[in-house]
């Protein structure tokens, strides 16, 4: 998992300067633990929200993927925005950077519901649902200090994390969520529109407060006991396991931050923890229900917020187990306030995989449907060429029945005459109503036909055979990006994307979708015209499409990520000098071995290269891959080729092994 260090840019006993104001840094880097949005870092994205984004007026509520919303406010001092996610893995709720402006039709139905009803509305207020519970209430209402209408509710609970939006003056009736559980789903609630929600079960555990009445002895005595429950004795049992079972709002994470904030040793048993360790454990643990009970000082906790990044834990109290957080930045619409930002920068990627593996799903999906059809259309070509094929024996038919007419005795149904290439006698078919000049004719009217048709049909071959490799390309550059691993990873999908609306092999989506379509129709029909773009720009784009690797040599070896970068690197920035690969008979990149006039490629960096191109192939899987290579001046593309698609004129074959570069490819 992604780990992610916060740092502080100034000191945290000194206000950082206007320059710096930038709250956090955000570096990844190996990471054990993910980081974990429990009770605490509920209660600090409630005191937050109310803090630094209440009242607010809402202006859009935009669902962008399918497990989390942005809502859109603002306030008389700036723009505020809050995330809801029921993400299995990332949910939290908390203030974030201002979502993107989400496209007509691209806002998903509980996004469209929200916006709906919210649009317009005041966010009141923030509140934690039910102590030691992982839920929140944002109540919207008509007016500052009004009553509340509808309530936006996020359970965060792993996997069954969910969102609902809830009607307050009637019951709390479910008017829209997440995702709907119904009767045959579960025993424990149903959670559907139109019903009065219901509360998730308590988790197991006691009340923390009940849990410390009895002080130092009697919490030390509820540890003690579950230690002898769990294991039958108290060898191996550990403070933090404890801890976590015993108490309700407690988590693993957030077990661990107490017993490292309390100076006792990670890990401690409860066998063997002192008399002083029980006594620090217990202090910081009383320090934590302070710092979480609703009687609370809020901006005095927030300003002790702390991050234990270890173990992916917030704390709201001063603690030696991890740093405190800055001060909020200027402009809150960037990343929100310190909280917002913290969580924004963990789970930022979450709502971006998803977004990634919809789009993904959805082109690829739209890729293989055309390449079916083609299939189909190829099919039918041929079918319509084969059956064209005879015209040249219809014709010989034709000609025979001409050139012996003069045999022919009224009414009968043969005539008699010779093979024009054997000269045997054979008796040719006439249709005796015709006569044989008459079915000649006919004859002839059919060889016409049939040579009109293979005329017409052999080009439609031909293209559609281009349109099949093309998009065999295309698809091959899908499944290579199998998974998202950075946001680099979305853009070229949205690139793929882009480029196959306009090859009219995607219907454009979104807002202005129908005035794209109407205007890729003109521009079929010569009344389009392509955007200008600035030169750097256009460069800049098509460096986004390409790989770099370098040679053994140190020579720069450009390789095709997709279509566009693929042409990039034949038709742009391919010289006479370089040295062009591609695999033989099979969809893969363009690579291309970049020179300086009058350099000569050495066998080393042309086996390299040749690899590259093997390895970004469909054809990789097979050890050793026949690769094309040539100078780029023999790369040409056909006129009216799609995007991508090139020939060359002479080359030169060598034997690719995808293997040798696995190491240095995989994951590019």
């Amino acid at each position: 998992r992604a780990r992610w260090r916060i740092a502080s840019l100034a000191s945290p006993r000194r206000a950082p300067s206007p320059r710096h104001r930038r709250s956090l840094v955000v570096v990844r880097a190996a990471r054990a633990t993910p980081a974990t949005f429990d009770y605490t870092a509920l209660v600090a994205s409630v005191r937050e929200i109310n803090a630094l984004s209440t009242p607010v007026k809402i202006d859009a509520c935009a669902q962008v993927d399918a497990h989390s919303m942005t809502l859109d406010a603002r306030a008389a001092d700036g723009r505020r925005s809050v995330r809801v996610s029921w993400h299995p893995v990332t949910a939290h709720v908390a203030m974030s950077a201002r979502g993107a402006k989400v496209e007509k039709g691209m806002n998903l139905s509980f996004g469209e519901s929200a916006n709906a009803l919210l649009k317009g509305k005041v966010l009141l207020d923030a509140r934690v649902g039910t102590a030691w519970e992982r839920a929140s209430r944002l109540r919207f209402g008509d007016r500052p200090g009004g009553e509340a209408e509808y309530e936006l509710l996020c359970e965060v609970m792993g996997r069954y994390s969910n969102a609902f939006l809830l009607d307050s003056k009637n019951n709390d009736e479910v008017l829209a969520c997440g995702y709907q559980v119904g009767e045959k789903q579960t025993s424990v609630r149903r959670l559907a529109i139109g019903y009065a929600y219901e509360p998730p079960p308590s988790a197991p555990g006691i009340d923390p407060t009940t849990g410390v009445e009895g002080g130092v002895d009697g919490w030390t005595a509820v540890l003690r006991d579950v230690a002898r429950g769990r294991s039958g004795d108290m060898g191996e049992a550990r403070l933090d396991e404890c801890m976590v079972r015993a108490f309700r709002g407690v988590s693993p994470a957030l077990a661990k931050a107490l017993i490292r904030g309390a100076g006792v040793a990670d890990g401690e048993r409860v066998e063997t923890a002192s008399a002083s360790d029980w006594v620090a454990v217990y202090d910081e643990f009383m320090r934590w229900i302070a710092s979480v009970s609703s009687d609370a000082d809020s901006a005095g906790t927030l300003a002790n917020a702390t991050w234990c990044e270890e173990f992916g834990q917030l704390l709201l109290h001063p603690s030696s187990a991890g740093v405190v957080l800055p001060p909020a930045a200027d402009d809150l619409s960037v990343a929100g306030g310190p909280i917002g930002a913290l969580f924004g920068a963990v789970y930022g990627e979450a709502g971006e995989t998803d977004v990634f593996e919809r789009e993904r799903s959805r082109i690829l999906q739209a890729v293989r449907a055309r390449l079916k059809k083609l299939a189909s259309k190829d099919v039918g070509f041929r079918k319509q060429l084969e059956a064209a094929s005879g015209h040249e024996e219809i014709q010989l038919l034709a000609d025979a029945l001409m050139a012996y007419s003069y045999n022919y005795k009224p009414g009968s149904s043969e005539l008699e005459g010779q093979d024009f290439t054997t000269g045997e006698t054979v008796m040719f078919k006439v249709d005796p109503e015709k006569g044989p000049v008459g079915t000649a004719e006919a004859l002839y009217k059919k060889t016409r036909k049939l040579r009109r048709t293979a005329d017409a049909v052999e080009p439609l071959i031909e293209q559609n055979a281009s349109e099949i490799e093309y998009l065999e390309g295309v698809e091959f550059s899908i499944l290579e990006v199998s998974e998202f691993k950075s946001r680099d990873d979305l853009l070229f999908i949205e690139e793929i994307g882009a480029e196959l609306v306009d090859g009219g092999f995607l219907k454009p989506t979104g807002k202005g979708a129908d005035a794209k379509t109407r205007a890729m129709a003109a521009a079929k029909k010569g009344g389009g015209a392509k955007p200008k773009t600035g030169k750097q720009a256009r460069k800049q784009e098509m460096m986004n499409a390409i790989r770099i690797y370098t040679a053994p040599s140190g020579k720069e070896v450009y390789c095709g990520r997709n279509s566009r970068g693929n042409e990039a690197v034949s038709l742009f920035f391919g010289q006479d000098q370089d040295v062009w690969f591609h695999v033989r008979g099979a969809p893969g990149a363009h690579v291309i071995l970049r020179q300086q006039p009058g350099e000569t490629a050495s066998d080393d960096d042309i086996q390299f290269a040749a690899n590259v191109a093997s390895f970004h192939s469909k054809v990789r899987t097979g050890g050793k891959v026949n690769v094309s290579y040539t100078s780029p001046k023999y790369v040409k593309k056909p006129k009216g080729a799609r995007l991508g698609m090139v020939t060359i004129d002479r080359e030169d074959v060598i034997v690719g092994r995808p293997d040798d570069v696995a190491d240095v490819c995989d994951g590019r």
